[in-house]
């Protein structure tokens, strides 16, 4: 039989004695070797057990009244029951850190992905690259902390599997119940995790509506808190690179078509709903079936009347996230640009999947 090391016997006598401590704090009786070898977990013999609680008892963790066979824990059981408590809470701390310093690295390659990409596009087209970014309603839900304000204001942390971090206030009438707060977080967790962000407050309500009674202080904060934290949506923010190298064409030496293109450019939030909304239009070919071309009067916005619009879609898993392309004059190499906006799609899906382990949902 293979004897055991120093640090097998002490982890053994660790475990025997939290056991005992965990079931005297839970019924207040001495405990005996009988329960104990009932610990199925604990993996030992009742001979061993005796052997262990006789140690645990000379070495002042344990001590056996008169009246019982069982032990019970002294002071000295205690401190160490409370310090294993106090390891624990630093080890959650810093797990915590970890996922909150990752979350933050996976948010600045995102957008550093986001950057390059349409500097990128801008480059090699000689014309306005533009990406937008994976906005909270193509995303699912990853993780939400609940950060105390004041008594009357909490933060709601909403991190997406595309790397997209969001704030949102929510505001109460009145102070709300803090002890709530962390139970409060760890249902959202559990209940939505891996959600569409759009269907978030469906899912949530149709839980709250199904808790007991009794968890009705629950459930109304948590109603509360959802109603707020996914109140509005975000489709994300775009990327524009190059804006300079159309305004110095030959082709827009008017003063009115520089006017018409500095305000398309300023823009950017009605220029990114106009190219969300192409996506919806056919392929350009069989070929390239992510890629749309929009040419000069075939745009809605009047804006983009002398100009055409190349874009594609980047995707997590099947779930597009984001467009990206060019914009350019109608007198262009369109082969070329269909080529380069199709290979920067692929390159954009590839790496942003990479980044956030996107899956095929």
């Amino acid at each position: 039989m293979r004897s055991l090391s120093t640090i097998e016997q002490e982890e053994r006598k660790r475990r025997l004695l939290q056991a005992v401590i965990h079931q005297y704090i839970k019924t207040g009786k001495p405990v005996g070797s009988a329960f104990i070898a009932g610990r199925k977990e604990l993996e030992l013999s009742p001979a061993t057990i005796r052997n262990i609680m006789g140690e645990l008892e000379r070495e002042g963790f344990l001590t056996h009244p008169h009246t019982s066979a069982g032990r019970v824990p002294t002071d000295k059981a205690y401190r160490f029951y409370v310090d294993s408590l106090v390891e624990l809470q630093q080890l959650a701390i810093k797990e915590e850190e970890r996922i909150r310093r990752e979350h933050e690295a996976r948010v600045r390659e995102v957008e550093e992905l986001m950057l390059s990409t349409s500097k990128t596009l801008s480059v090699l087209s000689n014309f306005t690259g533009f990406v937008t970014s994976p906005g909270i309603d193509q995303s699912r839900l990853q993780h939400m902390e609940l950060i105390p304000l004041d008594e009357r204001r909490l933060l709601a942390v909403l991190v997406s599997d595309a790397g997209v971090v969001k704030h949102r206030q929510v505001t109460f009438d009145g102070p709300y119940p803090r002890e709530l707060l962390k139970p409060l977080e760890r249902m959202l967790n559990d209940r939505l995790r891996g959600q569409p962000f759009g269907r978030v407050r469906e899912t949530l309500l149709d839980h709250i509506d199904a808790l007991h009674q009794r968890q009705i202080d629950l459930m109304e904060f948590a109603r509360h808190v959802t109603e707020e934290a996914f109140a509005s949506g975000d489709v994300g923010d775009i990327y524009l690179e190059g804006a300079g190298n159309i305004l110095s064409l030959p082709d827009f030496s008017g003063q009115e078509d520089l006017r018409q293109l500095v305000h398309l450019l300023d823009e950017k939030r009605a220029l990114g709903d106009l190219i969300r909304e192409d996506m919806a239009e056919p392929a350009v070919s069989a070929r390239f079936p992510g890629v749309r071309v929009k040419i000069g009067s075939e745009n809605r916005s009047p804006d983009l009347k002398n100009l055409s619009l190349i874009s594609s879609s980047y995707t997590i898993g099947t779930r597009q996230v984001g467009v990206l392309g060019i914009i350019g004059p109608r007198r262009m190499e369109y082969s070329r640009m269909i080529s380069l906006v199709n290979q920067m799609a692929q390159a954009v899906t590839g790496a942003l999947n990479r980044m956030v382990g996107g899956s095929d949902e």
